[in-house]
């Protein structure tokens, strides 16, 4: 069943009424098909269920496999193989009963649905290589064929991902790569800062339009977040919808398409993204557009409730990313190199990348069009991103005076009489605690210029802000305080 968009547009512009008419009661558990029924009329649209051929075909990890799910020993080998059984078989559904288990490299196949019952506990395999990246679950990575058909989902309530005390902070709960016809539901992740957003849509490419296609990504909560990262972050992806997805800390839904081998392959991107029911508390924001260098497509978000973050939508400018391919000891030599190319204050921001491994600079946004268009091959070229015109309905903001993640680009536009109640957590200087700061940040122009697009935001409740805040920067908005940020204090 495939609907056309206007079909949806209506369905978006229904929960918009309901959202503003009266209070919608917060579940933690609530399916797409519980949700008015403008809109789980939609949901085939994204996603469609196994046949009964799939599901009669059943196995249990635990009887059928000999799996002890009461100790610590890794379980990963055993659950590959049943998954590779029931790949073998035309596909089946794998129920993983109640208990603890152990995994890591988890290969997912066509027609494979895993049940995980309520109340399951899964932790990476203890004793992962500190450096290295980790995936707890991986839907179709760069070597692997095109996965179609394939689920895991929570069985009569949410399962538990417990991603903390492992000796690797590199861990990734979902790395959905290339496959088509997908759902993931009904699970929560129990983090301590680990240095990947938990599920990652992501770039393979592994052939044509190796990415993610057609899939519903729903009820889903995390805990204790990385300030630069979160629950999701999209690379690539058509045609999927994100359904009540909640996080403390971090970006919920981090729509930034900076992956480099897009950049390298000339494709990716994230086109026809549908979301609903995105919340964060105390995090930097529920929902983040970024297009670095990548053109994407229209975005579609309904009910966002931010409580006590930094803003409840962050928009970007689509930038010039430049990385220093002579790998310099020395960040500031690589940015007066570039500056001696484009001008003084051509770069706006310097930065390691590749995992501190790369200086890399942002090109100031008033430069872009020169760097565009230069001679020069060091800077010319990149063509900063966009997004289609999208829309953010619905959207909830409570003002708490602490707690809030802040990014120090956030700080002048907190005013100087409100600076005592930022303080600073450890030595790094990546993120400040303090209040709330608004609604929206916009850095962009709002028109079609290179990297400039719209995405229009209404409100339907805002609560508690100070009369002398302002509640939507745009990037022409004059700076509040001037004040640098040497003078504030550690946290408590």
């Amino acid at each position: 069943m495939k609907l056309q968009f206007k079909h949806f547009y209506v369905t978006s512009m229904a929960l918009l009424a309901i959202g503003c008419s009266k209070e919608i009661e917060e579940n933690d558990n609530a399916a797409i098909l519980e949700t008015p029924t403008e809109l789980s009329a939609s949901v085939a649209r994204f996603y469609t269920p196994p046949s009964n051929a799939v599901t009669s075909n059943k196995k249990n990890l635990v009887t059928d496999y000999n799996v002890n799910n009461n100790d610590t020993n890794d379980d990963s080998a055993k659950l590959n193989l049943a998954i590779k059984d029931l790949f073998n078989t035309n596909g089946g559904v794998l129920t993983i009963p109640k208990g603890k288990y152990y995994f890591n490299k988890i290969r997912m196949r066509s027609n494979v649905h895993l049940e995980i019952e309520k109340g399951t506990v899964i932790y990476p395999t203890k004793g992962l290589t500190p450096a290295k990246n980790h995936r707890i679950f991986d839907f179709a990575n760069k070597t692997e064929d095109k996965i179609e058909n394939a689920s895991i989902i929570g069985k009569g309530g949410k399962f538990i991902v417990d991603l903390r005390g492992n000796t690797s902070k590199n861990l990734i709960v979902a790395d959905v790569g290339n496959v088509d016809n997908f759902k993931i539901s009904n699970f929560s992740i129990k983090d301590e800062k680990t240095v990947f957003a938990s599920v990652l849509i992501s770039f393979t490419d592994n052939g044509s339009n190796a990415w993610p296609h057609n899939g519903i990504i729903e009820n889903i909560s995390q805990t204790n977040a990385h300030t630069g990262y979160g629950l999701i972050q999209a690379y690539a992806a058509d045609n999927v919808l994100f359904n009540n997805l909640k996080c403390t800390g971090g970006v919920t839904l981090r729509l930034e398409t900076d992956n480099l081998a897009m950049k390298t392959a000339n494709k990716g991107g994230v086109r026809d993204i549908f979301a609903t029911k995105i919340s964060n508390t105390s995090g930097l924001t529920p929902v983040m557009f970024s297009p670095h260098f990548m053109e994407n497509g229209k975005v579609t978000i309904d009910d966002v409730t931010a409580i006590g973050c930094a803003y409840a939508v962050r928009v970007e400018h689509g930038f010039i990313e430049i990385f220093d391919k002579d790998n310099r000891a020395n960040g500031q030599a690589f940015k007066t190199y570039i500056e001696g190319i484009l001008g003084a204050g051509s770069v706006s921001e310097l930065y390691k990348r590749n995992n501190g491994r790369t200086w890399a600079v942002r090109i100031d946004n008033d430069f872009s069009e020169a760097a565009y268009n230069h001679s020069n091959p060091a800077v010319n070229g990149i063509k900063p991103g966009n997004f289609k015109n999208s829309t953010v309905s619905n959207v909830k903001v409570t003002y708490k005076n602490t707690g809030a993640k802040l990014k120090h680009l956030f700080l002048p536009y907190l005013p100087c009489s409100e600076r005592s109640k930022v303080c600073k957590p450890g030595s790094s200087g990546f993120e400040y605690n303090g209040p709330s700061l608004g609604v929206s940040i916009d850095n962009t122009k709002r028109d079609n210029s290179l990297g400039n697009y719209n995405v229009n935001v209404t409100t339907s409740r805002v609560q508690g802000f100070p009369s002398n805040y302002i509640l939507n920067v745009k990037y022409n908005t004059p700076k509040l305080c001037n004040q640098g940020v040497g003078t504030i204090t550690s946290c408590n």
